[in-house]
């Protein structure tokens, strides 16, 4: 276990010392399990824990780890942590002189494990993101493929181009919607052979061009299916997660027409600039056809059409 002991807890979170880690330890399993490993996988946990040389950006995701499964393990715990169940029922735990926090309180501290939580794995994401040579059990990883596969295939490309608080769960969470953009904007227009043999890195100028105005639109055109979804917080300084909404703070969008009125303006600007974008890598494909050969295979005299508002390319 990556978080094995009260002492390795009190490193990242503040808890008396006299807790007991075996109350706390099915709940740090539970973490590692619903939280880490979807995401680097269990080989890349598995290295993590097993880890003994000293590599200092490994020993630092290392305990970026501990602090992102010790905090989701009380967020999960808090609940039960609260009360004491025993063969007569379950009870609110009290102490002498001590008052039991109002249920605001409880969900504002639970909201705080969760937040520092998400915020330790974004980084230990990044360390393993920028470091891949550093963690080669999660590149090897199936949960590492998807990135390999996609032509937007890092955080950052991304932020570049809309800002996501260069948060990874969040680009993580929207690779669905990149995959349904290449697949209903991206390969119609240039070609399914084009598209996989730009995923790879490019030395040819146009070629880069060309890549760069199809990440602008693919980005656009995510945000443009995403504006609606309400696993998203979407407004003026960027989009991230929606993870730590109280119920006293929820918003219905229908009703506020400000934020749906701000909605409504960002998924038009969004789908013109997806559109635009994906009409300049065209055209730049169609000026330089004898850099773009599996453009060329394809079909070298298509003229492809972007039609807007139902979301139809074709030739």
């Amino acid at each position: 276990m990556i978080v094995d002991s009260t002492e390795t807890l009190r490193k990242h979170i503040s808890i008396n010392g006299d807790t007991k880690f075996d109350n706390v330890l099915p709940y740090t399993k539970q973490a590692q399990r619903k939280f880490l490993k979807p995401i680097i996988g269990k080989a890349g946990l598995s290295f993590l824990d097993d880890y003994t040389d000293s590599d200092p950006v490994v020993l630092d995701a290392i305990e970026l780890a501990e602090e992102a499964i010790s905090n989701y393990a009380y967020y999960l715990y808090l609940p039960i942590g609260a009360v004491q169940i025993g063969d007569a029922g379950i009870f609110a735990a009290e102490m002498e002189g001590a008052r039991s926090a109002s249920d605001k309180q409880f969900k504002e501290l639970q909201r705080s494990f969760l937040r520092a939580s998400h915020e330790a794995l974004d980084e230990l994401l990044e360390f393993m993101e920028e470091s891949p040579d550093k963690f080669e059990a999660w590149v090897n990883s199936n949960e590492f493929s998807v990135y390999k596969d996609l032509l937007v295939n890092k955080t950052k490309v991304f932020n570049t181009y809309h800002h996501i608080f260069n948060s990874r769960q969040t680009f993580m969470a929207l690779q669905p919607t990149i995959i349904t953009v290449e697949d209903q904007y991206i390969s119609p227009a240039i070609g399914a052979e084009l598209l996989d043999a730009l995923k790879s890195d490019q030395t040819v100028a146009e070629r880069k061009q060309v890549k760069q105005y199809l990440q602008q639109s693919i980005v656009a055109f995510t945000v443009m299916k995403t504006v609606n979804n309400g696993m998203f917080v979407m407004d003026a300084k960027g989009m991230h997660m929606r993870f730590d909404e109280l119920p006293y703070e929820k918003t219905v969008t229908n009703i506020n027409l400000k934020i749906n009125d701000f909605l409504l303006r960002t998924k038009d600007s969004k789908e013109n600039e997806g559109i635009e974008y994906l009409r300049k890598a065209q055209k730049l494909i169609e000026a330089n056809l004898d850099k773009f050969e599996e453009f060329q295979a394809k079909e070298s005299k298509a003229s492809v059409k972007v039609y807007k508002g139902k979301g139809i390319v074709g030739f």
